[in-house]
């Protein structure tokens, strides 16, 4: 009777997963592809000009004014929210500099785990040092910083996966893994559902790229020296 029981809620489950989110190809030239958030776009993420930017776009939250906001201790680095141009619905974007997070910048950060205390997906102690970025339009968003993880938690109340938490691996454009992207229903107080993206430094390219700016700094302080 209880194998019964369960293999009913696995079956519920998997329905209100594949009413939530449907597979949709990333269009690059890697084999991965994202998972689709109803009445979201992406979200996406490139490495631009020494800058990760994730963005994603909510279709059905509709505001007049935007704002950008600088995250603590994090001089280069910004979210911004704010109308978006090709849509009437809301762009939220996520700019990482490079160089912001050269160091141990990350480690001095509270552990924090997902709003309301639920513990982080995919990772072993459930938890990464984080900030909270107070947006006014998108209350309640995490910043999660690490030695090796950038991530982001976007509250998305629209979510109805019946408290349920599902991950899926996150592509970049090319179709290349670099995280993942994990949906999260309503926690036992009918609260914090949202969108999490954790990606990881090195396949994104970061820890490359700083191995090479230190290495290129060293030789710089040698030639005056």
């Amino acid at each position: 009777m209880k194998v019964v029981q369960l293999k009913k809620i696995a079956i519920a489950s998997l329905a209100v997963l594949m009413a939530a989110t449907t597979l949709t190809g990333c269009g690059g030239t890697g084999a991965g592809v994202n998972t689709k958030i109803d009445g979201i776009t992406g979200p996406d993420v490139e490495v631009v000009n020494g800058r990760v930017v994730l963005s994603m776009v909510f279709n059905n939250v509709n505001i007049e004014g935007g704002a950008t906001i600088p995250i603590p201790k994090y001089p280069n680095s910004s979210v911004q929210v704010g109308p978006d141009f090709q849509s009437a619905g809301t762009l939220l974007t996520l700019t990482v500099s490079v160089p912001d997070f050269l160091g141990d910048r990350g480690t001095k950060f509270d552990p924090q785990t997902l709003p309301g205390g639920r513990p982080l997906p995919s990772v072993a102690s459930g938890s990464l040092p984080a900030i909270a970025v107070q947006i006014p339009q998108l209350f309640n968003s995490v910043f999660y910083v690490g030695p090796e993880v950038i991530g982001f938690f976007v509250p998305y109340s629209k979510l109805d996966l019946a408290g349920s938490m599902v991950t899926f691996r996150f592509y970049n454009k090319a179709g290349e893994s670099v995280g993942m992207l994990s949906l999260g229903g309503q926690d036992a107080n009918k609260q914090n559902a949202g969108i999490l993206a954790l990606m990881r430094a090195d396949l994104l390219g970061i820890i490359k790229q700083t191995s090479a700016m230190k290495a290129s700094a060293l030789e710089l302080s040698r030639q005056y020296q």
